[in-house]
């Protein structure tokens, strides 16, 4: 177990975070760019073009067009954070009592 523990740690290199579906997402961009230089392998240059390709995607799926900031909640919920505080506030709230 302990020597699990030290794993999860970045030891002060750049890191990456993603979501098992955004993995294969990766995965499948990196394989079909192969063929498109008539590759039957995947190399290094595919992985880094579908990376680029993913942040570009991502940056302006989650870019709030009214202020220009990213909010990655936008891809989640489909509205910005400015629209979700406001929905929020306009619920009722629930005290328990009928």
């Amino acid at each position: 177990p302990r020597a699990f523990r030290g794993l999860g740690r970045n030891r002060g290199q750049k890191t990456i975070t993603c979501t098992p579906r955004q993995l294969e997402s990766l995965i499948r961009l990196a394989e079909a760019l192969a063929p498109m230089r008539f590759s039957t392998t995947v190399d290094l240059k595919d992985v880094k073009e579908a990376t680029r390709l993913h942040k570009v995607a991502t940056q302006q799926a989650a870019t709030d067009p009214r202020t220009g900031r990213i909010d990655v909640g936008m891809i989640t919920t489909g509205q910005s954070q400015e629209e979700r505080l406001a929905a929020r506030l306009r619920l009722p709230r629930h005290t328990g009592d009928r």
